[in-house]
């Protein structure tokens, strides 16, 4: 939220007039810190009650955010990698010891009965918190966006007031931590928390 959310909107705008990159834009951003996901499941209302569940024992989750990094997807022949293909550029976050705890409870709930194939999810230390700026259509323009993404230093901290629930980039329901409600769409864009 607040300063935070604004510097990514910014960059994911920034990267696409001056690289046009769409995977980011083609619906409207929404900059959000990736605690898990993607996945399918036949029950929406265990995802919607797990959040809340483990959302009820936490007022706030701090971060911090440090520089850039990417993912890189690696096609393999038996142990040798036949090719490589940066796919996604991303702000490095930086987690607290409680944003690590609160992400690692939802997610051995949420793996129980989700789809979620990545095998991350279940680690604590080893999940690879990210906020996404650039993805899909960036491969053959990585090394001219990295060299623009040098230009900026961006080291800033940042609270987290909500867990959101988001479906194709599209808000479906909020878990306000200082509230302690769940909130549905129409509530979580109307009731925005005012900046501190």
């Amino acid at each position: 939220m607040g300063e935070s959310k604004h510097l990514a909107r910014q960059l994911i705008y920034d990267i696409h007039r001056k690289f046009r990159v769409m995977g980011q834009v083609r619906k409207r951003p929404v900059p959000h810190v990736t605690l898990f996901g993607p996945f399918g499941c036949r029950n929406i209302r265990q995802v919607i009650h797990d959040i809340r569940e483990v959302g009820a024992e936490y007022s706030e989750l701090e971060y911090g955010i440090n520089g850039f990094d990417y993912f890189e997807l690696k096609k393999k022949f038996l142990f040798i990698t036949t090719s490589s293909k940066k796919h996604v550029i991303y702000l490095k976050i930086i987690p607290s010891e409680n944003l690590k705890d609160f992400r690692h409870k939802l997610a051995k709930k949420l793996l129980k009965f989700t789809d979620a194939v990545n095998a991350s999810h279940d680690s604590k230390e080893k999940f690879k918190f990210h906020a996404t700026v650039a993805m899909k259509d960036i491969d053959r323009k990585f090394e001219r966006i990295w060299d623009y993404l040098k230009n900026y230093d961006i080291k800033t901290k940042g609270m987290c007031y909500r867990v959101t629930l988001l479906k194709e980039g599209k808000i479906m329901y909020e878990y306000d931590f200082p509230t302690k409600r769940l909130l549905n769409r129409r509530q979580s864009i109307t009731k925005r928390r005012p900046r501190r």
